[in-house]
């Protein structure tokens, strides 16, 4: 993943919030597998709609700062989009 590439949701993923339990629930007919995403890895998923890796982790930086602790946004967006893309819920955009 360089930080010029775009990322998007995969293609048929279907997905419902989870308010209660402050998730997102996203089932993946692909693998048949349901993923649970944080409130990080929610606000990660949603930015990923065609900006390059460098304005998503921008983004998720303004957005989340360290209001959900963990030290650096910057690294911590980059390891988000990382298990993004490892469970496939996001893709590399077309050119």
């Amino acid at each position: 993943m360089n930080a010029t590439q775009s990322l998007r949701k995969a293609d048929g993923l279907r997905s419902r919030p989870v308010p209660q339990a402050e998730c997102l629930m996203v089932f993946s007919p692909q693998s048949g597998r349901i993923h649970w995403l944080g409130l990080e890895s929610w606000l990660l998923f949603e930015l990923c709609d065609g900006r390059s890796v460098e304005a998503i982790a921008r983004g998720y930086a303004e957005l989340a700062g360290d209001k959900l602790g963990g030290g650096d946004a910057q690294a911590r967006a980059l390891r988000g989009l990382d298990s993004l893309l490892g469970s496939r819920l996001v893709e590399a955009a077309p050119a």
